[in-house]
């Protein structure tokens, strides 16, 4: 049974990866593509929100930071904690009603938030080039895999945003994105904890989807009729007998 499995196992990621390599330029536009789109949708989701355009923008030296916390941080899991949470890029708008200025909202580029969209758009790639692959496929199949795939990519890409707001939350949270379309903040703050459990449900559906369309083609059985051109004698009635 292993052995079976092994081999579907191994026969699948084949199909996935000629699949993806015939069509390797569709694939890298969807990765690269998607992921620059995606910063760009939630700074436009940020600009219609608030009305206000972004007047600065910080840049911080994000190797020179990890590196200090490789050489401060003992613990390993503590450390790719801490890591996973560094900046690179930081867009916002400063309201300078307050003094020096407080930021009212921000978009932030944080490393691993960025490799973790890049994943998605590159298991969105490979579902399209699945799904347009010329393999035969069941209809029922692409409908049930697009689903998946579809409500998979939603589930990660909220949980993945990295957006800041004074009112909700001054560090980069998925939360906000709920919180901007309308949802309580003290319910908004209630569901934080529950963002990497959607995170995972949401690559486990887009693996499901992939899993469905990779399935090997069925060979189709040829039928051939009962009464052919080659069998023309297949039914041999009775001679008539003769009236006495």
């Amino acid at each position: 049974m292993s052995a079976m499995i092994r081999a579907d196992i191994k026969n699948r990621l084949n199909i996935i990866w000629s699949s993806s390599l015939s069509r390797w330029k569709t694939w890298l536009g969807i990765t690269l593509g998607f992921t620059l789109l995606y910063y760009l949708a939630l700074m436009a989701a940020l600009i219609l929100k608030f009305g206000n355009y972004p007047n600065y923008a910080v840049a911080y030296n994000w190797p020179k930071n990890v590196w200090k916390i490789i050489q401060s941080t003992p613990s390993y899991s503590d450390m790719l904690l801490i890591i996973a949470d560094e900046w690179l890029l930081e867009f916002g708008y400063m309201n300078y009603d307050f003094g020096n200025g407080i930021s009212e909202w921000g978009l932030n580029i944080i490393p691993s938030k960025v490799l973790v969209v890049l994943i998605l758009a590159a298991l969105i790639a490979t579902n399209y080039a699945l799904l347009v692959s010329k393999r035969h496929c069941k209809l029922e199949n692409k409908v049930q895999s697009s689903s998946a795939a579809g409500v998979g990519a939603m589930f990660v890409a909220l949980t993945s945003a990295t957006m800041s707001w004074v009112v909700c939350c001054a560090t980069p949270s998925w939360i906000v994105g709920l919180s901007m379309m309308g949802m309580g903040v003290s319910l908004s703050l209630w569901l934080e904890p529950i963002g990497p459990f959607v995170t995972a449900l949401g690559f486990g559906l887009l693996f499901f989807s992939l899993y469905v369309l990779s399935s090997p083609a069925q060979p189709t059985s040829k039928v051939e009729p009962v009464g052919n051109k080659e069998n023309k004698n297949y039914y041999n009635p009775l001679p008539s007998e003769g009236v006495n």
